[in-house]
Order: C-alpha cells, then sequence, then structure tokens
C-alpha cells in the first residue's frame, strides 16, 4: 500500500516540481570538474576527503548550492570558505555542484537521495523494469511507451539530487489531450509499487522521495 501510494505521488506527479528544483538544473558536471581542482587541497579530488572538511561526494546539487550561496553572502560563517567563495560566480558554483553530485561517495551519511537509491544503475534500470512492465500491462495499452524512458530518468535523478537537468515538457503539457483515466494512474501506481519491492528501496527512501515530489493528479487525470 505504501509504495502504491508513493508511485501515485511520483509517476504523473513529478514533472511540475521541476518548477521548485530549477535550482539544481543549471550546472555542468563536466566544467565543475575543472573548477573542483580549487577544492582538491581540502576535499580530495573527487571530494570525498572528509577528515578535515565535510564530505562534498554524493551530496545533493540542492545542499551544495545553498551552503555555496549561503558562504558567500555571509550568511554561513567559515574562515576559508567566505573568502573562497566570494571568487565564484553563481555559475561556477552550479557547475561545482553537478560535479560533486556525480562523484559517488565512500558512504552514504548526508549522501543526496540519488545515491541512496543506488545512484544510476539503479535509477535507470528500475526505469527500464516500469517500462517493460507497462508494455505487458493491458490496462493501459500503449499508454506508457518506451521512448519516455529518458526523460524519466532525467526527472528521477534531478529531483533525487543527482547531477541531471530534466529535459522535457511541463506536466501539464505533457498531458494534454491524454484524457488519461483513474484506472489507468492506479495501473502505473500498481506497476512501480512492483518495481519498487522487486530492487528493494527501504521506507525511508521511498517517504523522502514522496516529500520531494507533490501529487499534482487534479492536473492529469481527465485532461
Amino acid at each position: 500500500m505504501k509504495a502504491k501510494k508513493f508511485v501515485i505521488s511520483v509517476i504523473f506527479g513529478m514533472i511540475p516540481l521541476l518548477v521548485t528544483t530549477a535550482v539544481n538544473a543549471a550546472g555542468s558536471a563536466e566544467s565543475g570538474s575543472t573548477k573542483s581542482m580549487f577544492c582538491a587541497a581540502c576535499h580530495g579530488l573527487d571530494g570525498n576527503n572528509a577528515y578535515a572538511s565535510a564530505r562534498l561526494a554524493g551530496q545533493s546539487t540542492k545542499r551544495f548550492l545553498e551552503s555555496m550561496m549561503a558562504y558567500k553572502a555571509g550568511k554561513r560563517l567559515h574562515p576559508v570558505m567566505n573568502i573562497f567563495s566570494m571568487g565564484l560566480s553563481k555559475q561556477d558554483i552550479e557547475d561545482l555542484a553537478m560535479y560533486y553530485a556525480s562523484q559517488k561517495p565512500f558512504d552514504l551519511k548526508h549522501a543526496s537521495l540519488y545515491w541512496r537509491l543506488g545512484g544510476p544503475e539503479v535509477i535507470n534500470s528500475a526505469v527500464d523494469e516500469l517500462v517493460k512492465v507497462a508494455k505487458d500491462d493491458p490496462r493501459l495499452g500503449d499508454r506508457f511507451l518506451g521512448e519516455r524512458a529518458p526523460k524519466l530518468k532525467e526527472l528521477l535523478c534531478q529531483v533525487s539530487g543527482g547531477p541531471c537537468t530534466y529535459t522535457g515538457r511541463d506536466m501539464k503539457t505533457v498531458h494534454s489531450d491524454l484524457n488519461i483515466s483513474e484506472a489507468e494512474f492506479a495501473a502505473v501506481g500498481d506497476n512501480l509499487a512492483k518495481v519498487l519491492d522487486a530492487i528493494e528501496v527501504a521506507e525511508q527512501e521511498r517517504n523522502e522521495l514522496v516529500g520531494l515530489i507533490a501529487p499534482m493528479k487534479g492536473d492529469i487525470v481527465g485532461q
């Protein structure tokens, strides 16, 4: 039952949250990799050093951005970070956020939901399996097509704090004129519940993801 509620919040309800998570969608991990050389002395080449400072590897983009912007604005105090952040543009910080979000952490304490869910391998395989199950579900017909998988992977990656930028359309546009029924909405929930059970997603991570994704059923069913 918990997994089913989780799904109903996610599959048809996640796209509008891009408005609230857009803060973590503008950086480049590749550019951040080059800029991270200035952070390596304290944090290590991949951000996994934590003996003298916070571990940056695997941090959510949102957490990294908020912390760095707070240092830059003087709202958070640290003798080194306040000075260092003054020399960084917002783009620099966004690039660094993407880079560190892409680095696998040595442990999952303070790691993003993206890594606690299992990282790219688990998220991508879960979406692929969801599409496979949907294809064999007579309740859905051709509603849930494989061509949607790349966008779903981007979306799950971004909203869970991973190093991705969602490039799809907003929810209302996506579902306009589709006339999705209550039964179809529930069928997707059933299918994702099976997938989540199969990959043994922990209750804490399920609840956390639900908290990040607001259900927007009214904007989907019957549009």
